[in-house]
């Protein structure tokens, strides 16, 4: 879609704050709602390792989004609950520069009809004007408190997002 992107590989993930916890034993005990956002996640990134071989993800964190390096340098695919009770599945659009960031939106945005069409459904082009950065979501509703036979539901339908779309 995107011609002359060019890719280049660095560390986008560092030690933060709760793996130094865990090394050096301080790690303070999570809330109920950050181990259900934990679990969660842990069975997400499971399933799309070990049945999709999506991702080389290992640990779910604590916290209530996850990204998933999309293989382009500055797309990420993230999921996340958002604070209104709705889940949303994206392609965050991060190159580093705002104006390359808006740039690329806009470039997707003006293909908006075919990428519906091929994904299957309406689409929130959210381009931030405010923030650096961009995205393209979809939302679903759900919270980390639904039941756990809902929670699969939301969990299966961020693995047809992410990977089977």
């Amino acid at each position: 879609m995107i011609q002359g992107l060019a890719y280049r590989f660095k560390p986008v993930v560092f030690p933060n704050e709760w793996q130094r916890a865990v090394r050096d034993g301080t790690e303070r005990e999570a809330s109920p709602r950050a181990e259900s956002y934990r679990r969660f996640f842990q069975a997400l990134i499971d399933e799309l390792r070990e049945t999709h071989r999506f991702t080389g993800a290992k640990v779910g964190q604590a916290q209530n989004w996850y990204s998933f390096a999309s293989g382009v340098g500055g797309f990420w695919y993230n999921t996340n609950f958002t604070w209104n009770g709705r889940v949303r599945a994206e392609l965050y659009i991060d190159l580093k520069n705002t104006q390359k960031n808006k740039a690329t939106f806009d470039a997707l945005l003006a293909q908006k009809d075919e990428i519906e069409r091929e994904f299957g459904d309406a689409l929130e082009w959210e381009r931030q004007d405010d923030k650096p950065a961009s995205r393209v979501a979809i939302y679903r509703d759900g919270a980390i408190e639904d039941s756990d036979q809902r929670l699969a539901e939301i969990r299966a339908w961020c693995v047809w997002t992410i990977y089977l779309n």
